[in-house]
């Protein structure tokens, strides 16, 4: 189970469009991971009806995308 310190979620038209957390994967090692509707090779994508729950953040945490602007997206860290 990663450590997921916040999250960000985007919804249009009521349904899913990214999901990006914040994780601190050691001490110090703390990143930007996140999931939209594109897939993408490797890497996990939302589907638009997929239920909203602390186990989809996980899988978030752990099988998707790096993203490089942290502190853009989450401007307290």
């Amino acid at each position: 189970m990663e450590n997921i310190l916040e999250s960000r979620i985007e919804f249009g038209n009521n349904k899913l469009l990214r999901i990006t957390v914040l994780v601190e994967f050691s001490k110090g090692d703390v990143r930007a991971i996140y999931a939209d509707t594109q897939p993408k090779c490797g890497y996990m994508f939302l589907r638009p009806n997929q239920a909203l729950n602390n186990e989809l953040l996980q899988e978030v945490a752990s099988h998707g995308a790096e993203r490089h602007d942290v502190a853009d997206v989450f401007p307290k860290y």
